[in-house]
């Protein structure tokens, strides 16, 4: 992560935050808000690497913090101690630790959701936000959803449950099923097969990807990886590291994200939202992917036509899946990018 600084801080919760930072440059402009960048499931702050040649080019500070959950940042097996509330006032305080007022939050996969978050409770914080594959999910205040509830809904929606595979990263045996095959889970995500087709036959299929893990099924015994994601590579090496330190609880805390909504960590904080704090009344970005199973580019119409985006740009990154947004696409993704600070955010 050169040239970035390493650095932690303890929140008021007592959770101590991994964190990089990097340091100022000639054509850093101290006026212009930081980047905040939030990784999602089970990335860590690593994920952001091959968008850094592009980022530091930039005239914003970068901030990239590991999220709770993630190694060597603070992972309580608890769900409830990852609900939103907490976890945007944890970033709150590491950037008042930082004497930073406001930042741009740019989120992948549940980084998006969290960015989104830390506006709706920080909005005087957030001047911008950038949400990269998922769509803004709004609070729902009124009363928690089941997964049954989502499946059915996704059923009607789209023709398919795309979060089938909740069912077991929520489930009892989740933590011990998925870091029981850590490599079977690796050839999962990162396998060299055709999107959206793949992660739709085994993330949207109940049952499929307990299978995919436990068995050797998948089409064949050796699943080929892509590029960035083979054996030596510092992603693959990263994710076990992380993934593999018992004294972190390996993979259970990550999955105390999924675990949060359907226990309603998130609802039981949000319920006291009122309307009027969903809507993102800062210039918001969609990076949209159509090679995406589950997380699908027409889900941002839901909260457009709520009128809860009144200032939104969408833009489609296409001819990848969920991680090869970044992994795969970091030129045009960090282009995309770019183009939006410079219009919403930097002097002409």
């Amino acid at each position: 992560m050169e040239p970035l600084v390493q650095k932690t801080f303890t929140t008021s919760r007592s959770f101590t935050y991994s964190y990089y930072i990097s340091p100022s440059s000639p054509q850093t402009v101290d006026t212009l808000p930081p980047l905040l960048l939030l990784h999602g499931f089970p990335d860590g702050p690593i994920l952001w690497r091959p968008l850094l040649p592009y980022l530091l080019t930039l005239p914003h500070c970068l901030i990239i913090p590991a999220l709770l959950g993630y190694h060597p940042t603070s992972s309580p097996l608890d769900p409830t101690a990852y609900n939103s509330k907490g976890m945007a006032d944890d970033l709150a305080e590491l950037l008042t630790a930082e004497s930073i007022s406001t930042v741009i939050a740019i989120g992948h996969d549940w980084g998006s959701f969290l960015a989104s978050r830390v506006y709706v409770w920080h909005p005087e914080r957030v001047v911008g936000l950038a949400l990269l594959n998922v769509a803004y999910i709004p609070p729902e205040p009124t009363k928690p959803m089941s997964l049954e509830e989502m499946h059915a809904i996704m059923e009607k929606v789209v023709g398919y449950p795309t979060w089938a595979y909740w069912d077991l990263f929520t489930g009892e045996d989740g933590a011990a099923v998925v870091g029981g095959n850590l490599e079977r889970c690796w050839e999962a995500m990162h396998a060299d097969r055709p999107q959206p087709e793949w992660m739709r036959q085994l993330l949207c299929t109940k049952g499929a990807l307990r299978e995919f893990l436990t068995t050797r099924g998948g089409g064949g015994d050796k699943i080929e990886l892509r590029e960035y994601a083979k054996e030596g590579g510092v992603y693959k090496e990263d994710f076990f590291k992380r993934m593999t330190n018992k004294e972190a609880g390996g993979i259970g805390p990550a999955l105390c994200w999924y675990r949060a909504h359907t226990e309603h960590a998130y609802f039981e904080v949000e319920k006291t939202l009122d309307k009027e704090a969903s809507v993102l009344k800062v210039p918001t970005l969609f990076v949209a992917c159509p090679g995406d199973a589950v997380c699908r580019p027409e889900f941002i119409q839901g909260p457009v036509q709520k009128g809860l985006l009144p200032d939104l740009t969408v833009i489609e990154v296409k001819e990848c899946g969920h991680w090869g947004l970044i992994y795969e696409k970091a030129e045009e993704t960090a282009g995309v990018i770019s183009g939006f600070l410079k219009e919403r955010f930097q002097p002409n």
